[in-house]
């Protein structure tokens, strides 16, 4: 009976997120290695003497496709302040919080360091997830996703 509420809650997110004015399309891709593992440490491939750390270690990867959804940024505004040439000061943090939702319902789950490319007009600006937060403490959660910003895997179309 307690499970209604975040079910409901996540059906009422996902219906927002897809039908506000300000949300974005974007398509979301995973980071896969593809480096043949020659030797494991408990289930995981080496690097040399040492087990792999994180993806970020491999040489030889390839960006797989998760599909379409939808992002919206959730910040709450906060004010700027003006420099002298009348100029806001806006940025004053790496992070951007987004409710991201598959174009179909249950299509892929997000995890962390999955890249999302938000499409704007002929640009994809890439956004790395970072954390994952939740916004309500009764499973199923509602999840915000905390991005950085990824300029070195902006696409140009």
């Amino acid at each position: 009976m307690l499970n209604n509420i975040p079910r409901a809650i996540n059906r009422m997110v996902r219906n927002v997120v897809i039908n506000h004015p300000n949300s974005l399309n974007c398509v979301c891709v995973r980071k896969v290695v593809t480096r043949p593992a020659g030797e494991d440490v408990a289930g995981f491939p080496t690097l040399g003497g040492m087990s792999v750390i994180d993806s970020y270690d491999e040489e030889q990867y390839e960006y797989m496709p998760l599909g379409n959804g939808f992002a919206l940024k959730t910040e709450m505004f906060q004010p700027s302040l003006m420099m002298d040439s009348q100029d806001a000061n806006n940025g004053q943090s790496d992070d951007f919080h987004f409710m991201i939702e598959p174009e179909n319902a249950g299509e892929f789950e997000l995890i962390k360091n999955d890249v999302m490319y938000l499409l704007i007009g002929d640009v994809r600006l890439a956004f790395e997830i970072v954390w994952i937060e939740t916004t309500s403490d009764i499973p199923p959660y509602t999840q915000r996703y905390i991005c950085n910003r990824r300029n070195d895997l902006n696409l140009s179309v």
